[in-house]
């Protein structure tokens, strides 16, 4: 029978804080910043659950999309409107990050006995952070029960403007997707220190495009200014400077339409 995939998208709240016992209040504070603040704070979490199976013949479904959202529901009540160190099982020891989270959801639905196999999880914490954890990354061969991998993306928006041959100058608001994978770390329960990236990338793409004209940029100056090509240099402005976690895969679009992938070469 043909096989197909299916992604259900849900919503839930639930408010968390960053802290690792193991550590005195200063490094805590270091490493965590302000999501390591006393009382916690709360998302509007949006989970994306991708499903892979054979298509019924009789239904055309891979499963029924009300029983799913039933299912899901069934898991997602023990996380919803739940302070997540204090109200659930799961992280009595464990850091609730973006990343533990998803990791967490998938081992909780994996074991549901009326789900069809995973494909990936993703999870927003917000519009602009999300993690996968996906059958490729959990069943890789770096990959194992004791170094779980994931990937985080940031999402980060710079308005510059484009010079055309005729010396016309045109504005965009670019969008640029920065993902990168690697092992959970055990100690911050984090791929990448979100505060790192964003200092890596505020220097490397945003203090250099934001507001400014990219055409007269020395990194344009024979080439054309596109997504793909924006796409490439920022790849390669910043894929050397992370410590932990390895840059996967760069996404630039300056509209909803249309985007831009680089993976390396």
């Amino acid at each position: 029978m043909p096989k197909a995939t299916l992604t259900k998208r849900l919503e839930f709240c639930a408010s968390h804080r960053y802290h690792n016992p193991k550590w005195d209040d200063a490094k805590n504070k270091q490493v965590f910043g302000p999501c390591n603040n006393e009382h916690t704070h709360g998302h509007n979490y949006i989970i994306e659950v991708t499903l892979q199976g054979e298509i019924d013949p009789v239904t055309g479904m891979i499963i029924n999309l009300y029983d799913l959202k039933q299912y899901l529901w069934e898991v997602l009540e023990q996380f919803d409107h739940k302070n997540l160190n204090l109200d659930t099982p799961y992280f009595t020891t464990l850091i609730p990050t973006t990343e533990n989270l998803a990791l967490t959801l998938w081992k909780v639905l994996e074991q549901h006995p009326q789900m069809p196999a995973l494909d990936r999880i993703r999870l927003f914490e917000d519009p602009n952070l999300f993690a996968d954890v996906t059958t490729e990354l959990l069943h890789g061969s770096e990959s194992s029960p004791d170094s779980p991998r994931a990937s985080i993306t940031r999402r980060y928006n710079f308005s510059s403007a484009i010079q055309d041959l005729s010396g016309h100058s045109t504005g965009h608001n670019y969008t640029t997707e920065v993902t990168i994978s690697g092992t959970i770390d055990p100690d911050t329960g984090q791929v990448v220190n979100i505060d790192s990236l964003d200092q890596i990338v505020r220097k490397g793409v945003i203090e250099r495009f934001h507001q400014k004209n990219v055409s007269l940029d020395p990194a344009f100056k024979n080439t054309a200014v596109t997504e793909g090509n924006l796409a490439c240099f920022i790849w390669g402005s910043i894929a050397g400077e992370f410590s932990t976690g390895t840059l996967t895969q760069v996404t630039v679009s300056e509209g909803p339409d249309t985007q831009a992938i680089y993976r390396g070469s």
